[in-house]
């Protein structure tokens, strides 16, 4: 176990980018399908485009003032990218053809949020949604129902209160991430790191406190960082970028594990 410095923390993950930026576009065809390599690229275009926002970030604020709220969000993604990943690897084919094609369950949901207010109390709210019905919805009805007809039945779940009407999933997967991590082994990484994580997009006490500097004359709120946040933001990242670039490398054999193993070989 290694213990580095917020430096150090950096260096691993512009090396990790490095890493997945050089492959990425020699990525061959994986047997399980078109689906799932479009599905692992975009996963992994999404865990190199976070990294890459931190290091800016990081270049543009410097530490003192680095935004602290904004980099724990967006880095929890790439531990939900991560757990999306690792699940879908268990049956690569079906999985990702069923998150792909539960899109259509989200256009359909968003057609009928649109559709349900242009009836608003309000009226900007009626204009406005009357504008988005008749410039987007209105010529793509029927295909969004055509397609989320076609693909309710593989979403739609019985409670086991069967006395219940049969309802469609919250989720591509019909399970939470927290189940999702079980399944693949991520539990501890989601107990301690994702949990912590989860302040910063729930807007919990623990973000506000982030603005809170106790001092001997009083309390002051101040976006200032403390260092042990800032390394919290790439110790994170680089962790979970690790996580994902080993499931890659053994998907599509595009570099060795030895080779992200090697990112975090720091010089004392």
């Amino acid at each position: 176990m290694l213990f580095l410095t917020l430096e150090q923390h950096q260096e691993v993950l512009r090396r990790l980018c490095a890493l997945g930026k050089n492959h990425a576009d020699r990525t061959p065809c994986h047997s399980a399908g078109i689906e799932y390599t479009s599905v692992m690229l975009c996963f992994l275009l999404h865990h190199l485009s976070v990294a890459e926002t931190l290091l800016r970030l990081a270049d543009s604020f410097g530490h003192t003032w680095f935004p602290v709220t904004v980099g724990y969000t967006i880095t929890r993604t790439m531990f939900e990218t991560d757990v999306t990943a690792h699940y879908i690897t268990q049956v690569p084919a079906d999985r990702a053809r069923q998150y792909i094609e539960f899109g259509h369950v989200l256009n359909k949901r968003k057609m009928d949020a649109c559709s349900k207010h242009r009836e608003s109390k309000d009226p900007q709210w009626r204009e406005a949604m009357a504008l988005v019905w008749e410039n987007h919805w209105a010529s793509q009805e029927r295909d969004v129902i055509e397609k989320f007809n076609a693909v309710t039945p593989q979403f739609t779940r019985t409670r086991r209160n069967r006395k219940e009407k049969p309802e469609i999933s919250q989720n591509w997967s019909g399970k939470s991430i927290r189940q999702m991590a079980l399944d693949v082994d991520h539990v501890e990484a989601y107990d301690i790191f994702y949990t912590a994580l989860s302040s910063f997009t729930h807007v919990d006490v623990h973000l506000a406190d982030r603005f809170l500097q106790h001092r001997a004359d009083g309390p002051v709120w101040s976006q200032q960082a403390e260092e042990g946040d800032v390394g919290n933001v790439f110790r994170y990242a680089a962790s979970f970028m690790t996580c994902y670039l080993k499931l890659f490398s053994r998907q599509f054999a595009t570099w060795l594990e030895a080779d992200v193993q090697e990112c975090w070989k720091i010089a004392p």
